[in-house]
């Protein structure tokens, strides 16, 4: 069983980075640097796979190109991980706090989630704010796995299979909403997210560097 990890990060953004690097070094957690898509300043009409009148039917307005940016960010680690051997990918946005437990709980999620594969789930959120619309399926030491029926949406921590790495980059290519509610949407119309509680990742307080 291979697990990777990869820290989204904007090019410039070394603060958030060392902060990042230094809570994961403390918990002894690997990780690789995945440059994040800068689409500030960009136009709209320049990003190919963004659908324009399907976002403003879906949303009412249009995304800001930040949006788009972080988007392609994470459509663009479930890429990369698809070119890889690993089983399971883990994502991390730069502007996380981690448990101090979280490699001793991921870790233990991750075994637990390998040896039940009759679970068929998609991702994993591990920073919900809430849990809403939920049924357990396990209690794991400090913390509980669950269906997430109405999917988190927070995208801080995200553990994603390799089946549902390869639904959401067949299905997801066109973008039509910022990629946290696409989750929600898409995870909670077929069933197959999980998330944790409590969270194994919070926000930083931080503004964030992506969307400006």
């Amino acid at each position: 069983m291979k697990v990777e990890t990869y820290l989204i990060n904007l090019e410039g953004s070394h603060k958030r980075l060392a902060r990042a690097t230094e809570q994961l070094q403390a918990v002894n957690w690997s990780f690789e640097r995945f440059a994040a898509y800068d689409g500030r300043g960009m136009a709209l009409s320049s990003f190919e796979q963004y659908d324009d009148a399907a976002t403003q039917q879906n949303l009412g307005r249009r995304l800001l190109n930040s949006e788009i940016g972080c988007y392609l960010s994470h459509y663009g680690c479930a890429e990369k991980f698809l070119k890889s051997d690993a089983d399971y990918l883990v994502v991390l946005e730069d502007d996380m706090s981690i448990s101090a437990d979280f490699k001793k709980s991921v870790d233990q999620l991750i075994h637990y989630l390998h040896s039940h594969p009759e679970l068929d789930w998609y991702l994993i959120n591990l920073a919900s704010k809430k849990k809403k619309f939920a049924k357990d399926i396990v209690q794991l030491n400090d913390f509980s796995l669950w269906h997430a029926y109405y999917f988190p949406i927070r995208g801080l921590g995200l553990i994603w299979s390799r089946q549902g790495a390869e639904a959401f980059v067949a299905s997801a290519k066109n973008i039509t909403m910022p990629v946290d509610i696409f989750f929600q949407r898409w995870l909670s119309k077929n069933g197959k997210g999980l998330a944790v509680w409590p969270a194994l990742v919070k926000p930083a307080g931080l503004d964030s560097d992506i969307l400006g």
